[in-house]
């Protein structure tokens, strides 16, 4: 199962206050390695002031469902505001990965970074096919009983 959120950033907050806000979302008492996090500032304000987690979400798996976290930027935050539904349960207690969107002209230097400060967040390029949705048109294609539930009943994207 996959939840989405969507955070408001520029220009709503900055870009460092939209990944401290991120933060708050997916981590509580009992997570585990949350400072690397934090150690991730610097880069993620870098990809979020890219608007990369517009066009293809940060996915965190670790305890319970996927979660995809996309960010609103323009107007859109500003209309938005702070809305945030807070998660149910704590994606980073136990063992978790954090995919994020990153352009190709960005990625060596993003992929060194955060292998060197943050192991548990992964760089994906923004452009590649999401391999959630190639996963859900396998299914389908096999005729499998899986069943697939888009939550996004807003119909926001």
């Amino acid at each position: 199962m996959r939840i989405r959120r969507d955070i408001s950033s520029i220009p709503f907050r900055s870009a460092s206050e939209t990944w401290q806000r991120i933060i708050d979302l997916v981590t509580g008492p009992d997570s585990k390695d949350a400072l690397q996090l934090k150690n991730a500032t610097g880069v993620m304000g870098s990809l979020i002031t890219d608007e990369s987690p517009s066009k293809r979400a940060i996915m965190l798996e670790g305890v319970g469902a996927q979660l995809r976290i996309y960010c609103r930027f323009g107007m859109k935050a500003v209309e938005e505001g702070a809305k945030v539904d807070a998660l149910t349960w704590n994606p980073t207690a136990g063992d978790w990965t954090m995919h994020v969107p990153c352009d190709a002209d960005n990625m060596k230097w993003v992929k060194e970074s955060l292998a060197k400060t943050s192991p548990r967040i992964k760089v994906f390029d923004v452009d590649e096919a999401d391999r959630a949705e190639e996963e859900d048109s396998v299914e389908v294609a096999k005729g499998s009983n899986a069943l697939v539930i888009d939550w996004n009943i807003g119909g926001s994207l």
